[in-house]
C-alpha cells in the first residue's frame, strides 16, 4: 500500500457514522413564511433525501442507537415536527403516506383542540396509524428559559404533558423538543434526573457520542428550505468530539468562549471556519493544539439566540462537510 492511501485508509477508518434530524413547522403557503415550507418545497425535500438513498427511520430508532453506544448510519434521516400544526395533517401526511416514511410530532396538549391552527386528538391518533411517533412539547409551548418557572414547576409541566400524550395516543417516549430550542445546564439536569431526551433546534449531524440532552436538528424551513443547501445538511457529518465546553448555554461563562476537543479530525485545520449569528463574515478558530480549537464572540451578543457553527469539509469524503453548533442565550 502507498503512503497516500495509508494515509486515506487511516483517515477513513476514523471518520465517525453520523445522522442528520430535520426540524419542521408549517407545511404550508398561508402561514408565517420564517417557519414554513409550501407543499411543493416539502415535496421537494422528500424526493432529495429518495435521490440521495438516505433512509427515513423512526426518532427512536436514532435515540435507541445513541443510547446503546452502538453505530448511527450515515444515510439516517429523521423527520420532526413541532406545535402540532393542522397542516402537518392536511398537507405533510399525505406525502409522507406515499412514501411510507416515519416521522415524529412534538406536540403541546394544551393546543391540541379542532381549529384551523391545530390538530385535534383524533387528527393526531390518526397519523400515529401511519408510522408517526408523538412526542413531547411541553403543556402549552413555554420557554424553559426565559419564563419564570422554576425547575420544580418545569417538571410537573413536562410530566404532566407526557402523561396527557400517553393518555390518548398510547405513546410515551420521554422526548422532549425544547420551546424555541432554548435550555440550559440545569433544564439538562432535570431532563437527565426524569429519563428524558431532549432535542434543540441548533444544527449539526448526530452519531452515537452526541448529547442526549441537546440533540441538534437542522431546521427545514423559511430562510432554510431551498433544497440545494438542505442537501449538504442531510449529507453532512457529525465532528469526533471529545468534549464542548462550556456546557451551558450562558455567555458569561468563559465569556462566550466555545472549546472543542477532538478525537480525530478528517479535515485540515485551515479549512475549518466558524459562522456567528448577527455577524456577516466567517471566524478562524484559534487552534491550541493538533485536535483542539476555541472560538470567542467577535461582537456583542443581542437578546435572544446566538449561535456559533463551526464547519470543516471532510478529507476523506469528497463534497460532505463535518458541522457543528453551540448555543448561547441572552435573558
Amino acid at each position: 500500500m502507498t503512503y497516500s492511501l495509508t494515509i486515506l485508509f487511516l483517515l477513513m477508518s476514523s471518520v465517525g457514522h453520523a445522522s442528520t434530524v430535520l426540524i419542521y413547522h408549517h407545511v404550508s403557503s398561508d402561514t408565517p413564511r420564517s417557519t414554513s415550507v409550501s407543499i411543493d418545497e416539502f415535496k421537494q425535500h422528500l424526493e432529495l433525501i429518495e435521490s440521495l438513498d438516505l433512509k427515513v427511520v423512526p426518532i427512536t430508532t436514532l435515540v435507541e442507537h445513541i443510547r446503546s453506544g452502538k453505530e448511527v448510519d450515515d444515510n439516517w434521516v429523521v423527520i420532526t415536527f413541532d406545535d402540532g400544526f393542522k397542516s402537518i395533517y392536511t398537507n405533510a401526511l399525505p406525502l409522507l403516506q406515499e412514501k411510507d416514511w416515519p416521522f415524529t410530532v412534538f406536540v403541546n396538549p394544551g393546543s391540541v383542540k379542532t381549529s384551523a391552527t391545530y390538530m385535534n386528538w383524533d387528527e393526531i391518533k390518526e397519523l400515529t396509524k401511519h408510522k408517526a411517533t408523538i412526542a413531547n412539547h411541553t403543556i402549552n409551548h413555554e420557554n424553559l428559559v426565559q419564563s419564570d418557572l422554576t425547575i420544580a414547576e418545569i417538571k410537573e409541566n413536562l410530566l404532566q404533558a407526557e402523561q396527557m400524550i400517553l393518555e390518548q395516543t398510547g405513546q410515551s417516549h420521554k422526548m422532549l423538543a425544547y420551546p424555541f430550542g432554548e435550555y440550559n445546564q440545569q433544564i439538562k439536569s432535570l431532563l437527565k434526573e426524569i429519563g428524558f431526551v431532549g432535542f434543540a433546534q441548533h444544527s449539526g449531524a448526530i452519531n452515537e457520542h452526541s448529547d442526549l440532552l441537546a440533540l441538534m436538528r437542522f431546521p427545514a424551513n423559511g430562510i432554510y428550505a431551498n433544497p440545494k443547501t438542505l442537501k449538504n445538511k442531510v449529507n453532512s457529518l457529525a465532528f469526533d468530539v471529545e468534549s464542548i465546553s462550556p456546557d451551558d448555554t450562558d455567555p458569561s461563562l468563559d465569556n462566550a468562549t466555545m472549546t472543542v476537543k477532538l478525537k480525530n479530525k478528517d479535515f485540515y485545520k485551515s479549512q475549518l471556519a466558524c459562522f456567528v449569528t448577527g455577524s456577516s463574515k466567517p471566524h478562524k478558530p484559534e487552534w491550541l493544539d493538533d485536535n483542539t480549537f476555541k472560538l470567542s464572540a467577535p461582537i456583542k451578543f443581542a437578546s435572544g439566540r446566538t449561535k456559533y457553527n463551526c464547519t470543516a469539509p471532510s478529507i476523506s469524503q469528497s463534497g460532505r462537510f463535518y458541522w457543528l453548533s453551540k448555543l448561547w442565550i441572552v435573558k
